[in-house]
């Protein structure tokens, strides 16, 4: 989740450099306080992905995963 579209646009560039494939998305409805956000998608290296938006100080807001379900999980990574 990040905080501005922005933000999300920023991280994704970085960790597309980093040839991690990400995209900004509208973040989930049932996520969010407010009913809009955006968030990040990332196709897999999640822990690669953390790791980076960290050493560049960018900054991360709540990680979730999808489950076989369909339902959103807080991960912490």
């Amino acid at each position: 989740m990040c905080r501005s579209v922005t933000s999300a646009q920023r991280c994704v560039h970085l960790l597309e450099r980093s040839l991690i494939r990400a995209a900004v998305v509208k973040a989930p409805r049932d996520l969010t306080a407010h009913g809009c956000g955006y968030a990040i998608r990332l196709h897999g290296k999640l822990e690669a992905a953390v790791a980076l938006l960290r050493r560049n100080a960018m900054p991360i807001g709540r990680i979730y995963e999808i489950g076989a379900d369909g339902e959103y999980r807080e991960v912490s990574v």
